[in-house]
């Protein structure tokens, strides 16, 4: 294990759990999360002193430190999982060993929910979260019809009950939840289990939606006490009449992928049925020692790669996807799956033409396995240094990102509220990602920005703390954001033109077409000609830049008519001043900055200087040249300054051009 770093595995893990439980998207799949784990085991093992606490193998909900407002009298346990039939025998003879039998359920694939019930009435819904604490989610959950969760229920079981069980989307429920989620606009979800965290999640939805609930167990009456209040039991979705565990458990394998079974499942619960037995045997913290679960092998198939396609994300996270010879794998016609990130591509060790084995993750997601060969004439791959559109990347991290604000929207609010565009102190890339994410996000465009109101911001999601807590951005910094967005507003047009992230623009162009065009309105009237510098356009546009510049502005029309609608300044014409120089008296010049301003001119930022120039009708450069007309520096002896007084160039101090521009 020399490369293996115990800490880093912990923090992984964790992440893995608290993205699984949480329901969000997978961080990664159930065996290499089990493969991770037995090497934690083994290293623990190997090196007793250096063990921390980390409630990886005793917390309920490993990775989740903190679960919410709801407090559970009774814990939500996990079920401890057994790998090998072997082990499904040992389980049984301890049942048998205790005069019990055992029951075979099918470990259904969603969120864990308790629902409480106070006198017959569903008063509260809330997820499993640490096991003793959850987060409550009633309000969201009553708006829905959900299928096996009546909101009332026959008297006669006292004055509590709380009934466990999981929520989830059918495979029926999926279909018909997607097709309506994509005709409103939104992209498709990923899976059944992502479908429903995401919508129980949400407030509000604007498209129609199905979800059931079904039951394991209850608290307050037996589960199958239950059985006439119209909930559907987990027991009673797979019956057969095989008596050993092991024969149960292997026809169920077969049974789950039959077209009339209606949920997704990767595996099976065994328990013991007698009350006796189980409070025999009792519970560990995290699980009951009479019941265990069982997860299926994936079904694999054999393919050939084709080709692996880069792309960018929303937040600009570039991706790769493996499109390879179509292969019918557990039932159903695969031919992609996503590679994950570059060190899982070199990991694999894949290229073009590689067999490789292919599966379902969780039975629903499709992955690449491993390669099982690299034959004669197999292209070797190797991720791109840049995106797609040429733009370079952050490779900091494991997951490489897009810098370039044009391939993504996360990436062109984060630029855009950057010091060198709209200088919108506080915000963040975090915040940013944030506002583009989720399944209804505040920002589609950059005028979304302008538009947000107090309560979104200060409710804003920013993930959750190490010990698993939800974060949120927070009143008081609500109201500083929003206040530097109102004073954004009032920028020039030049740091509003580069905030728009249009691709070859960035500071320097953006001030070159302010101060060509002067108005949002003229660069928009503008055609792809009217940007050549040839045919009299601002200085240094070709064909490729000229092709790009009336593209993006004619692309950002929404967005700038939301800017416009919001009181964004969008430029206007220059008084016109008959005969007077001093309105432009830099007009015609390449004027150089080099270091600090000093005097009237002091807090400048170079950006803000080079600014002023070229308002003033002079062109702002960063080298100094024959073409030099003017050097603005106090610095002697730097290589600026012995080159503009090698080439006779005029030198002044910042106090001299203050002079020269009037201020």
């Amino acid at each position: 294990m020399a490369d293996f770093s115990y800490t880093d595995a912990i923090d992984q893990a964790k992440t893995a759990a608290l993205a699984y439980y949480d329901g969000s998207d997978e961080v990664m799949t159930d065996a290499d999360y089990d493969a991770l784990l037995n090497r934690i085991r083994e290293y623990e093992t190997a090196n007793p002193d250096e063990v921390i606490e980390h409630g990886l193998f005793t917390a309920v909900a490993a990775g989740v430190s903190a679960g919410g407002t709801v407090t559970y009298d009774v814990p939500m346990l996990s079920l401890d999982k057994v790998t090998d039939l072997a082990d499904i025998e040992t389980f049984a003879d301890r049942i048998e060993s205790a005069g019990g039998t055992i029951s075979v359920e099918p470990k259904l694939d969603g969120m864990a929910f308790n629902a409480r019930y106070e006198a017959g009435t569903l008063v509260q819904v809330s997820t499993r979260g640490d096991g003793t604490t959850g987060e409550d989610l009633t309000d969201n959950v009553l708006k829905l019809d959900i299928a096996g969760l009546p909101k009332r229920i026959s008297k006669g079981h006292g004055d509590t009950v709380n009934v466990r069980g999981e929520l989830l989307m059918s495979f029926s429920d999926f279909e018909f939840s997607n097709t309506n989620r994509v005709a409103s606009g939104r992209p498709a979800f990923a899976n059944p289990r992502n479908a429903t965290a995401g919508t129980v999640r949400k407030a509000d939805l604007p498209y129609d939606v199905k979800v059931s609930f079904v039951t394991y167990d209850a608290v307050g009456a037996e589960p199958w006490e239950l059985e006439l209040d119209s909930f559907v039991l987990s027991s009673n979705l797979y019956s057969t009449t095989e008596t050993d565990a092991v024969a149960k458990v292997l026809a169920f394998g077969q049974d789950r992928k039959a077209p009339e079974f209606p949920y997704p499942t990767d595996g099976i619960a065994l328990k013991a049925v007698e009350k006796h037995v189980r409070d025999e045997l009792g519970t560990t913290s995290r699980a009951p020692r009479w019941a265990v679960a069982y997860k299926y092998e994936a079904e694999t198939g054999v393919s050939v790669i084709r080709d692996i396609v880069e792309g960018v994300g929303r937040t600009g996270n570039i991706s790769y996807t493996a499109h390879y010879d179509p292969v019918l794998v557990d039932g159903s016609t695969i031919s992609r799956a996503t590679l994950h990130n570059p060190s899982k591509i070199a990991e694999l060790g894949v290229g073009i033409g590689s067999v490789v084995e292919v599966y379902k993750a969780n039975d629903i997601i499709p992955r690449v396995g491993r390669v099982i060969e690299n034959p004669e004439g197999v292209t070797d791959y190797t991720p791109s240094d840049v995106s797609p559109s040429g733009a370079p990347l952050d490779k900091s991290a494991a997951i490489w990102r897009s810098l370039d604000p044009a391939d993504s929207i996360g990436a062109l609010i984060a630029y855009a509220g950057s010091r060198d565009a709209l200088d919108i102190d506080g915000f963040s890339t975090a915040i940013a990602d944030a506002l583009v994410s989720g399944e209804r996000p505040l920002v589609n465009d950059l005028g979304d920005l302008f538009t947000l109101q107090f309560q979104q911001l200060a409710n804003l999601s920013l993930g959750t703390t190490e010990k698993g807590t939800k974060r949120f951005l927070g009143a008081k910094t609500a109201e500083k954001i929003l206040a530097n967005i109102e004073a954004a507003k009032q920028q020039p047009l030049n740091r509003v033109i580069t905030a728009l992230g249009i691709r070859k623009s960035g500071r320097t162009f953006g001030r070159r077409l302010a101060n060509h065009f002067h108005t949002m309105d003229a660069l928009l009237a503008a055609t792809e000609d009217d940007f050549f510098t040839a045919n009299g356009g601002p200085e240094g546009i070709a064909e490729e830049r000229a092709r790009l510049f009336y593209e993006g502005f004619q692309r950002n029309r929404p967005a700038i008519e939301k800017m416009r609608a919001a009181g964004v300044n969008l430029g206007e014409e220059p008084a016109a001043v008959e005969g007077d120089a001093g309105a432009r008296p830099l007009e015609g010049m390449k004027v150089v900055v080099s270091g600090a301003m000093t005097g009237s001119l002091a807090g400048l930022s170079r950006n803000e200087v080079q600014e002023l120039i070229e308002t003033l009708g002079g062109k702002a450069s960063g080298s100094v040249s024959k073409a030099t007309s003017l050097l603005v520096s106090s610095e002697v002896g730097t290589s600026k300054y012995t080159k503009a007084s090698d080439l006779g160039v005029r030198i002044v101090t910042p106090e001299e051009f203050a002079e020269m521009i009037g201020r």
